[in-house]
C-alpha cells in the first residue's frame, strides 16, 4: 500500500502542540461566576476593548471577562500592542493561534489558523504575512510575549449549576474548525459534541477562531447541548453592520435590547451581545498600519467596512451558509 503525504503548508495544518484530549474537560471547574463575557477575536481593536469594558460596567452584577484568544492581530503599532496586553492580562485569558505563534521559535505553522481547503491559498499566504509583521512588533515586548505563550488553551467554568467549556477553536484543538457554522450542520459533529458534553458533564462550549458567529443547540429540554461562537469582537460579523460580538453567559437575563440573539439552557442565559465600538477610530488606526495593498487591507477591508456576507439566520442555523472564512 502506498501512502500519500501532503506538505505541511504554513497556515494549513494544526501543530501537535495545539491538540488536547476532550477528556480534559471532565476536570473540576477552573472558576465560578454569575456572569461571564467570552471575548474572542478582538484582533487588536482598542475601541472595541474600550466599549466592552463600558458594557461590563453597566451590568448589575460585574461580569468575569474571559479573552479566549486572538486578542492581537491588526495591532502592529507598538503602543496599541502594549495597551492590548496591559488590559487583557488584567483579566482571564486563553491563547489563540495568534498569541501562540508569537513565540520566538514559532514559524513552521505560519499564522497557525489551520485553514480548511475551501480557503483560498492567497488568503492563507496573506494571513502568514500578517503574522510575520505582528511578530516583528512583538519582539519589542519579550516579557509580554512570554506571558502570552504561557496562557492556557482551554477553561472550564461554572455558572450556577451549568458547566461550560471555553476554548479558542474546538474541543480537540486550539485551531480546530468543528465548531464552525458549517461544521455544526453535520450530524457527525452534532453527535460528537453531544457525547463529549455528556461525558464531561458540560452543557456546552463557547469558542471563536472561525471568525463567523454561531449559536446552535442540539437535543431537547434539560439534556440539550450548545455551541456558541462569537465570531469576532473586533470586526463586523453580519452584512451591513459595523459592530463586533461577544458571548454573554449568565444566571441573569440580559438587559432589554442588549442581546442580538440567544437562548436559555437550564438556569443559564446565553446571549450574543453587540459591541458598538467607535468604527471611525478603528478604521483610522487600521489604515495607518495597513494601507491599501497591504496583506490585511486586501483580506479584511471589505469586511471591516461592509461586513461579511452573513446574517443572524446563518448564525442560528436556520439557513445554511456556504463554507467560507470571512
Amino acid at each position: 500500500m502506498e501512502f500519500l503525504f501532503l506538505p505541511m503548508t504554513p497556515g494549513r495544518f494544526c501543530p501537535l502542540n495545539y491538540r488536547y484530549a476532550p477528556t480534559t474537560f471532565s476536570r473540576n471547574a477552573d472558576l465560578a461566576a454569575e456572569t461571564v463575557y467570552v471575548i474572542g477575536g478582538l484582533y487588536g481593536n482598542l475601541p472595541a476593548l474600550a466599549e466592552i469594558l463600558a458594557m461590563a460596567a453597566r451590568e448589575v452584577v460585574a461580569p468575569t471577562l474571559v479573552f479566549n484568544g486572538d486578542f492581537h492581530w491588526f495591532d502592529t503599532d507598538a503602543p496599541t500592542f502594549a495597551a492590548i496586553n496591559t488590559e487583557v492580562l488584567k483579566h482571564i485569558a486563553l491563547r489563540g493561534n495568534v498569541e501562540t505563534e508569537l513565540a520566538p521559535d514559532a514559524d513552521e505553522a505560519g499564522c497557525g489558523c489551520a485553514y480548511p481547503d475551501y480557503v483560498d491559498d492567497a488568503d492563507v499566504e496573506r494571513s502568514n504575512s500578517i503574522m510575520q509583521t505582528l511578530r516583528a512588533t512583538a519582539r519589542q515586548f519579550p516579557e509580554d510575549v512570554a506571558r502570552l505563550i504561557a496562557l492556557p488553551m482551554h477553561l472550564v467554568i461554572s455558572v450556577g449549576e451549568s458547566r461550560v467549556g471555553i476554548v479558542h477553536g474546538d474541543a480537540e484543538s486550539l485551531s480546530g474548525w468543528r465548531f464552525a457554522h458549517d461544521s455544526l450542520h453535520e450530524t457527525v459533529n452534532q453527535q460528537w459534541l453531544t457525547e463529549l458534553c455528556e461525558q464531561a458533564n458540560l452543557v456546552g462550549f463557547a469558542s471563536s477562531h472561525t471568525c463567523l458567529p454561531t449559536f446552535r443547540r442540539f437535543g431537547k429540554g434539560a439534556a440539550a447541548k450548545f455551541v456558541v461562537n462569537n465570531g469576532a469582537a473586533g470586526m463586523p460579523n453580519f452584512g451591513g453592520t459595523q459592530y463586533g460580538l461577544i458571548t454573554r453567559l449568565s444566571l441573569h437575563e440580559a438587559a432589554d435590547g442588549t442581546s442580538q440573539y440567544g437562548g436559555k439552557t437550564g438556569d443559564l442565559f446565553v446571549d450574543a451581545l453587540p459591541v458598538h465600538f467607535d468604527h471611525g477610530k478603528m478604521v483610522s488606526r487600521f489604515l495607518a498600519d495597513w494601507p491599501a495593498g497591504s496583506a490585511a487591507h486586501t483580506s479584511y477591508w471589505r469586511r471591516i467596512t461592509e461586513g461579511p456576507g452573513y446574517a443572524p439566520p446563518h448564525a442560528l442555523g436556520l439557513v445554511r451558509a456556504p463554507s467560507v472564512c470571512a
